[in-house]
């Protein structure tokens, strides 16, 4: 039986209407591929584009893509010039400029494949002006382009957009399946389980659902933020739980981000774990956020109440609205430890 997508993790359902649209010639000229930041999106991209012009496609004994042929060790090697990624690079948004280039490219015949595929990062990320430029290309593309919009938010997109294009959702990929794949793909990832258990655990909780942001993590220099930031929760949600004293609290809120998105994410952990404590009190079976350790989120539930947690919960989601509504970022966390009773 033949095999689809073996290098994508999960997703069983997405590439299995990716491969039947490619065999059976139903595919559309441009797919939107939603998902958090490393949950595959650009692995599925890239195996679309090899699946799309495999030498072996017709071959059922093979897999697709059979990964051995000239066009797909160009385009998973990412060398092949008829596979091309259009992104923000340092910009915050995807302006018009990009996809004026895109419109005149599309135009130059695929150079030895018999399709071009354009993977456009962060597509959700375009401006209004750009989407509506982006759209005189969607409605009627050369026959031999194929067009992968990456995003997080598909609702980002001008309905003119989604209407054009079909929405495919990864899925989320469990722990397990993450454990499995880096540790067989990265000997950094299997070193650090076996000398540092403890730290790897941290690693997979901080990764979410991605396996690309796993990776990622295995770079020192991405993990020691995400490390320190987790201690100043884990820190920070401890005090709140003990009653700590003032100037313990106060030195913790100088520890938190000036800088409004930032602080968004650590209030969020905040959140997340207290939502943890909070669950553990109620069954040991729950599948935890924050926490790596159940027998942590044990022990922090048995220091306080479930009601005192239900009321640090909500202070900490008021705080975190309050954040995103702009209000003033030192006044706002002079408020969050008054609400919770640290100061």
């Amino acid at each position: 039986m033949k095999q689809f997508m073996e290098q994508i993790i999960a997703n069983d359902s997405l590439r299995q209407r990716l491969c039947s649209d490619i065999l059976n010639d139903r595919l559309s000229h441009a797919y939107i591929i939603e998902g958090v930041k490393g949950s595959g999106k650009h692995t599925i991209a890239r195996a679309a584009a090899a699946a799309l012009s495999c030498e072996n496609k017709g071959n059922d004994i093979m897999p697709l893509p059979c990964g051995e042929c000239r066009s797909c060790k160009k385009i998973l090697g990412s060398i092949s010039p008829d596979v091309i990624t259009v992104g923000c690079g340092d910009r915050v948004t995807m302006g018009v400029d990009s996809i004026r280039f895109l419109r005149e490219d599309i135009y130059v015949i695929p150079n030895d494949l018999d399709y071009k595929v354009y993977i456009i990062e962060d597509a959700d990320k375009m401006t209004e002006q750009a989407q509506n430029a982006f759209l005189l290309s969607l409605e009627e593309p050369p026959s031999y382009v194929l067009f992968l919009l990456l995003c997080e938010d598909s609702g980002a997109f001008l309905e003119t957009i989604r209407s054009r294009a079909p929405v495919l959702r990864t899925e989320p990929v469990s722990r397990e399946q993450i454990d499995a794949y880096i540790c067989a793909t990265d000997r950094r990832a299997a070193q650090m389980k076996m000398s540092e258990p403890h730290k790897y655990e941290e690693l997979l909780m901080s990764a979410g659902n991605g396996i690309g942001q796993a990776l990622e993590l295995l770079e020192p220099k991405s993990f020691a933020p995400v490390l320190e930031r987790r201690k100043l929760v884990k820190d920070f949600v401890s005090c709140a739980l003990d009653n700590s004293s003032r100037e313990q609290a106060v030195a913790l809120m100088r520890a938190f981000s000036t800088k409004r998105e930032a602080l968004s994410q650590e209030l969020e952990l905040i959140y997340s774990a207290l939502r943890d404590i909070l669950a553990v009190k109620k069954s040991d079976t729950v599948e935890l956020c924050f926490y790596e350790s159940m027998d942590t989120a044990l022990e922090l539930s048995e220091r306080v109440s479930a009601t005192r947690l239900v009321k640090l919960c909500d202070a900490v989601f008021e705080i975190c609205e309050r954040v995103e509504r702009n209000a003033n970022v030192r006044l706002t966390l002079l408020s969050l430890l008054s609400n919770l009773e640290m100061i």
